[in-house]
């Protein structure tokens, strides 16, 4: 199979048809994964979770480049069409993170652009992809 520039691609996955609307994905790595409608994972999900992984990643490495202590991350994806293009499909992600201070706060709000530009799948995705990015502070617990 033919590769741009003659490299091997960082990622490579092989599925084979198991029975029905399933089959097995296994990854460069070997860990293997059911997908196919009712069976296993639908690959609509896998494209959320693979968004949704992607971004978290990309966020909370740049938060930890940035000394930013995240406290909890938790995120939601929707598939949905959008009804103003026409039915164009579009990925919603509306992740929550959790910090400690206010300062922290309004740094990881300007590390989330950079997140969105830099994350592999939300580059392939590109304007079908939006993120809605919700920051939460709580205080740091004291010693008594």
């Amino acid at each position: 199979m033919p590769w741009i520039d003659g490299a091997m691609p960082p990622h490579t996955t092989e599925t084979v048809w198991n029975a029905g609307l399933a089959g097995t994905s296994v990854e460069a790595n070997g860990k293997s994964l059911v997908v196919g409608p009712g069976e296993g994972w639908a690959p609509e999900d896998l494209l959320l979770a693979a968004a949704e992984g992607s971004f978290m990643s990309k966020l909370l490495a740049l938060a930890d480049e940035a000394s930013i202590e995240v406290l909890g991350y938790v995120s939601k994806g929707a598939l949905s069409e959008r009804r103003t293009t026409g039915g164009t499909l579009a990925i919603g992600l509306m992740p929550c993170v959790i910090v400690g201070s206010n300062t922290d706060a309004v740094s990881l709000r300007g590390l989330a652009e950079r997140a969105l530009r830099e994350s592999t799948v939300a580059r392939v995705l590109g304007e079908h992809l939006r993120v809605a990015l919700d920051v939460r502070t709580v205080a740091a617990k004291r010693d008594r």
